[in-house]
């Protein structure tokens, strides 16, 4: 592909929404989440065969090929997941990831979603391998036999996304600067 301009700084022009991701790229470099509390999987009460995904910002790089740019994602209130039933005799891994679905590039979806993905029951079970395209958030340990999972079950997997913005400008320096009139 050639030499793309912004979207944001043309006027009366239309562009691929490729353009506005490879934007957002120059912001968010990483996939990860935003604060450090955004999409955290707890334990529900009470214990169950389900787990929480808190509300929250990530930016998840495309990586169905290159320069697909950041897609942001938002949840704007807790979800529930579910945990499928245990095997009787082997423990497994559980994936919760969530996944964006670009039809432009794959498939015939447009969408995030949150996905539980089930390990393979095993004497020493592994997790299961991520989507493309996605965030994982945390592995859920799924014993033998067992009917609740709890928070000692759950291993948080997300990391915070990079940005060379946050790395070199502080807000609060720059407010309080402007407050006390050196601007």
């Amino acid at each position: 592909m050639a030499l793309r301009t912004p979207p944001s700084w043309l006027q009366n022009g239309s562009h691929p929404a490729e353009n506005d991701r490879l934007t957002t790229q120059t912001i968010w470099k990483t996939t990860g989440i935003i604060n450090a509390t955004d999409l955290a999987v707890t334990q529900n009460s009470p214990a169950g065969m389900t787990v929480l995904i808190a509300s929250g910002w990530a930016a998840i790089v495309g990586s169905y090929q290159a320069n697909m740019g950041t897609y942001m994602i938002y949840n704007d209130a807790t979800v529930t997941a579910t945990i499928t039933t245990a095997n009787p005799s082997n423990p497994r891994i559980d994936l919760i990831v969530a996944v964006v679905s670009d039809a432009y590039y794959n498939g015939s979806l447009n969408q995030v979603a949150f996905q539980v993905i089930a390990g393979t029951p095993a004497a020493s079970p592994v997790a299961p391998t991520a989507p493309v395209n996605s965030i994982s958030l945390a592995q859920v340990y799924v014993g033998a036999a067992v009917t609740s999972i709890s928070s000692a079950n759950i291993t948080d997997l997300r990391t915070l996304s990079t940005s060379p913005i946050a790395a070199t400008i502080s807000l609060s320096n720059v407010e309080t600067e402007i407050f006390m009139g050196a601007y």
